[in-house]
């Protein structure tokens, strides 16, 4: 079996090819839940901004919080010959909003006045897949640990060489739908955002993060503003073959190279370094990592989020992570200059897989930018993070979120963040 068919994890493909149009649209899944989802967020700053990258997305730290409700509904057909189709939505209303929370995570992608309320496109697009070749075109969350966002674009990969994934990424748009946040999509500069990458996998089964050898390395840009590149390596292996004792070890390094005279590019240059070593047995994984970055923090080497996908299952990102603070957290190692963070994360799941608990505490050391902390030099920043996921039935489960940025001095916000709610799917 190809490479790429473990890859992708499109077995549906090799078992749902159907050949006539009637039966590929009355035989696809359908993506339904409906969340009442609850926000809480506390500063030690009266109020406050800290922008991601150049484009404009940024984030409210404030007193504030909220209760919404959800919905999302989509469809993805069956394999027609050799193509299929998706398309989805989410629509979120709020019924609390003290001192406008909902505001920090919800805007409106219809642009008008309304506040507290959003509806938005989700994840839909056209993909080709022939077992060797996949191309998707539309709107979609891309498998990457530098792209954390939906975007707007085309995704092709191809595995015609053994053992060697080739992609390629361009994205005109991005942000982000689901039910914990909805953001307008932002352009990404006039000609779009360009990725091509390759991963040579060594040994193992592709996406098994626990028993696998791989290396890759990429280049994202866009012309005229920056140009990045990097390689990563991955190892991972179990003891004796056996399922009860297992670990790993990832390294990556890349560099961003910044055009100084463009307003969307970062003064400085800039790198990226992470490791991590992580160990597990039976249902318990534990890491530890370093990460590092230059001049310019991460640059525009995070323009789309470093870490875990908006729609990506959080089971395999949590090891995939570059770092570790989920999606809403990990500020200072974001927006810091020559920040170094040192953390340490894990993952318990008992109850038969039904109770999933992330957890990750690090210490952020980094001088402050115009984005966040000043000028000040020499901070700390210290983060909790946990994320719980509970399975009640096979459609009902909870959810619940806790961010603690603390000790982090007069220079920066010390926040506390609790979010969380309760999502029946079906």
């Amino acid at each position: 079996m190809r490479l790429l068919i473990f890859f992708l994890g499109l077995t549906s493909f090799v078992f749902g090819q159907y050949k006539t149009l009637d039966s590929a649209l009355l035989n696809g899944t359908k993506q339904v839940d409906i969340v009442l989802y609850g926000n809480y967020i506390s500063s030690d700053k009266a109020s406050g901004f800290y922008k991601n990258n150049l484009y404009g997305s940024n984030k409210l730290i404030s007193n504030a919080g909220f209760i919404n409700a959800s919905v999302g509904l989509g469809y993805t057909t069956g394999f027609y010959y050799n193509t299929r189709a998706a398309i989805s939505f989410r629509a979120a209303q709020t019924f609390l909003n003290y001192n406008y929370g909902s505001k920090k995570d919800f805007y409106n992608n219809l642009y008008d006045n309304s506040i507290g309320s959003s509806i938005a496109l989700g994840e839909s697009f056209i993909e080709y897949f022939d077992g060797d070749t996949a191309i998707k075109a539309g709107r979609f969350q891309p498998i990457s640990e530098w792209v954390n966002h939906l975007i707007d674009g085309i995704w092709l990969r191809n595995g015609s060489i053994r053992n060697l994934i080739i992609e390629a990424i361009w994205a005109y748009n991005y942000g982000r739908v689901s039910y914990y946040e909805m953001t307008p999509f932002r352009q990404l500069d006039k000609t779009g955002w360009f990725n091509v990458g390759l991963r040579y996998h060594i040994h193992g089964v592709e996406g098994d993060v626990k028993n696998s050898i791989s290396i890759s390395g990429f280049s994202n840009f866009i012309p005229g503003v920056f140009i990045t590149a990097g390689t990563r390596f991955h190892f991972a292996s179990r003891f004796n073959g056996g399922n009860l004792w297992w670990f790993s070890g990832d390294l990556g390094i890349a560099g961003s190279f910044e055009d100084h005279n463009n307003i969307h590019s970062f003064y400085d240059n800039t790198f990226l370094f992470d490791s991590k070593l992580t160990i597990g047995y039976k249902n318990i994984d534990a890491m530890l990592g370093y990460v590092a970055n230059g001049d310019a923090g991460m640059g525009n080497l995070g323009i789309l989020g470093v870490g875990n996908g908006t729609q990506t299952d959080m089971s395999r990102s949590f090891y995939a992570n570059i770092q570790p603070f989920f999606i809403w957290g990990g500020r200072a190692i974001k927006m810091g200059r020559n920040a170094h963070l040192i953390y340490a994360a894990s993952r318990i799941s008992i109850l038969d897989n039904k109770l999933n608990m992330y957890f990750a505490y690090g210490a952020t050391f980094f001088n402050g930018t115009r984005y966040y902390g000043g000028n000040a030099r020499g901070i700390v920043q210290n983060e909790l993070n946990a994320m719980l996921e509970f399975g009640i039935t096979q459609t009902l489960s909870s959810i619940v979120h806790i961010s603690s940025t603390h000790l982090g001095g007069t220079s920066v916000p010390n926040s506390f963040e609790i979010n969380g709610g309760v999502r029946f799917m079906f």
